[in-house]
């Protein structure tokens, strides 16, 4: 009898006990998941080593990683402050990873709160990496080209800047066009190789 009463007696306490501090735990649970998630990439040099020769294997987990981050972010309207470091991550495996170069300036851009024109400039950056990462890749060459000569300059200051940026984005498409006409072409881009 005493024993049943000792387990009731416990069993209303305990209930009693997480009742009280359940509210507050869940506040703290929420308030940790608003919160940047840790991100426990090594520098660029040990993650190199850390992939065992499968660069390209952890560079595309590192991207699916940065699709859902940012996915999450955007739903949630949460900012993304560790996506360059992130982007870096994956180019220090792969420097010439084609999918960063042709979304990594819209989730630079497109993003809460609204971009600035720091931002615009740093996914210029990510682009022109691009463009000297893959020289031939028109894809690329296309992507820099709309970015810069529209969404990225929409987010300067500067008119004369926006003039600048919206001619070298114009040049970039024209290159971008010539470089897929030579390779939808083998035969013309033999011959215009052959010319003196």
């Amino acid at each position: 009898m005493i024993r049943s009463l000792a387990a009731a007696g416990l069993l209303a306490t305990s209930i009693a006990g997480i009742g009280t501090t359940q509210p507050q735990l869940a506040g703290e649970v929420a308030a940790v998941q608003a919160r940047d998630e840790a991100d426990y990439l090594p520098p660029p040099a040990l993650l190199r080593a850390a992939s065992l020769g499968h660069r390209a294997a952890v560079a595309d987990v590192l991207w699916s990683r940065v699709l859902t981050q940012y996915g999450l972010r955007f739903e949630e309207r949460r900012p993304f402050p560790d996506l360059p470091r992130r982007l870096d991550a994956i180019l220090a495996l792969e420097p010439d990873y084609a999918p960063l170069f042709r979304y990594a300036a819209s989730f630079l851009v497109f993003h809460y709160p609204r971009a600035t024109e720091r931002d615009a400039k740093i996914a210029r950056r990510y682009l022109e990496r691009g463009l000297r990462a893959r020289p031939s890749d028109p894809e690329i060459w296309r992507t820099y080209g709309e970015f810069v000569a529209g969404t990225g300059r929409s987010f300067l200051g500067s008119e004369s800047e926006k003039l600048r940026w919206h001619e070298e984005g114009e040049r970039a498409i024209a290159h971008a066009n010539e470089l897929a006409a030579r390779a939808a072409d083998p035969a013309a881009s033999l011959l215009r190789s052959k010319q003196p």
